[in-house]
């Protein structure tokens, strides 16, 4: 999937709901990206993976994302024309920006009109597995990469996924989920590389479920 055709979709799905409270009633058609900063860049992290980062603009907190060591900043153009410090910025975790309950309502709030939005005006088509091991056509691209032998999902940019590509190997073993829940019910399990904390919980459930058996 392109930056471009998530960014196009993204910019469609920006409304005054998804906006920071205190910025809504200053939100318009005309400058959407005014107050989506910190739940765009957690989808971008959702599609792309990479860092979200927190940065200062106009003495304005800023987030945006951080892929490959390529700035990707979706909602710049809200400080018409000022540039965001960059150089001077934070990686901040997925868990930290969903401790707030507005950022977390928001998000999901805007990743459902995303989706819905793939689906209306998506071009392209996208093969997909879900809890059953099937194989399915989806206009909504996947956000977790898998492993079909090993059993394994993590996420887009897994260094150890990328670096078996490159070899030539995993490619026909590839499938895509539309999300971890997903991946876990279909019974594969946390990538241990890219997916450390998710990874530690699942080996923990197993162990305690075992332990019952």
């Amino acid at each position: 999937m392109k930056k471009e055709e998530l960014e196009k979709i993204i910019c469609m799905s920006w409304s005054k709901e998804t906006c920071y409270p205190p910025l809504q009633e200053e939100w318009s058609r005309e400058n959407p990206s005014l107050g989506q900063c910190a739940i765009t860049s957690l989808v971008v992290n959702d599609f792309f993976g990479g860092k979200i980062m927190r940065c200062l603009c106009n003495n304005i907190s800023h987030y945006y994302n951080l892929v490959n060591n390529e700035i990707i900043d979706m909602t710049v153009d809200q400080f018409n024309g000022s540039i965001p410090n960059y150089e001077n910025s934070t990686e901040r975790t997925r868990e930290y920006l969903l401790l707030n309950e507005d950022t977390k309502n928001r998000y999901k709030l805007l990743l459902v009109t995303i989706k819905n939005n793939f689906m209306k005006y998506g071009i392209k088509e996208y093969m997909l597995v879900n809890e059953k091991n099937m194989k399915y056509i989806s206009r909504v691209p996947g956000t977790y990469g898998g492993h079909r032998k090993l059993k394994i999902y993590g996420k887009m940019d897994c260094p150890s996924a990328l670096k078996w590509i490159e070899k030539g190997y995993y490619i026909k073993e590839r499938v895509f989920f539309t999300d971890e829940e997903t991946a876990l019910g279909a019974g594969y399990r946390p990538c241990s590389i890219c997916m450390p904390n998710e990874y530690t919980k699942w080996k923990s459930k197993s162990l305690s479920l075992n332990k019952k058996r």
